[in-house]
């Protein structure tokens, strides 16, 4: 009796040693993954970081005002080359500049008009 309960303790011990041998390397290839994985987080921030500041060096207006300007004869528009509002919804009608209805004044007449607009030149 004392020999068979000796040998089932052994086993057990045995069983026990490995188990616990497993779960140490598990959780030392877990922390070399997590590490891994962290060293990763960390060089993707500093990516993030350089590129909002490049982004925002491009984006500067003074910069690109100058690369306009540099580049291209553009000027600010003149009030000759503006649309009236009768003259862009007779463009987005496709009708003659007569035929377009003066819309009221009001700021919820405007706001109408433009919303119509937007969903006529959606529709096309």
């Amino acid at each position: 009796m004392f020999r068979i309960t000796t040998i089932f303790l052994c086993v057990l011990l045995t069983a026990a040693a490995i188990g616990r041998y497993r779960a140490e390397e598990s959780v030392r290839k877990t922390r070399i993954e997590l590490n891994s994985l962290e060293t990763s987080r960390l060089q993707e921030l500093e990516s993030i970081q350089i590129l909002r500041a490049e982004t925002a060096f491009l984006e500067n207006p003074e910069r690109l005002a100058k690369i306009a300007e540099a580049k291209t004869d553009l000027r600010p528009s003149t009030q000759e080359q503006m649309m009236t509002e009768r003259q862009f919804a007779s463009a987005m009608h496709g009708t003659e500049f007569d035929e377009v209805p003066l819309a009221d004044e009001t700021p919820a007449d405007t706001i109408s008009n433009a919303i119509a607009m937007a969903q006529l030149s959606g529709s096309q």
